[in-house]
């Protein structure tokens, strides 16, 4: 299990992190205050919103949660 703080600034960049999130073939879950929300889906990830700091858990220790914050425009 690996884990990451990170703030989504933009819709575009959370879209583009579920996209990325649902490739993957393991657990991703986004923890915010007393939500766990599946990472995998957007509208559960939506609900937390923009401009809220959240903690991504990858359940995979070969896994870099770092790659799915990569947004490129």
């Amino acid at each position: 299990m690996r884990k990451i703080k990170h703030t989504f600034s933009t819709v575009e960049e959370l879209v583009a992190f579920v996209v990325k999130a649902e490739r993957c073939n393991f657990e991703i879950k986004v923890f915010s205050n007393h939500l766990v929300i599946d990472g995998k889906s957007l509208m559960g990830v939506m609900i937390i919103g923009i401009g809220i700091q959240v903690e991504i858990v990858c359940y995979n220790e070969a896994f870099c949660p770092e790659q799915l914050l990569d947004y490129v425009a």
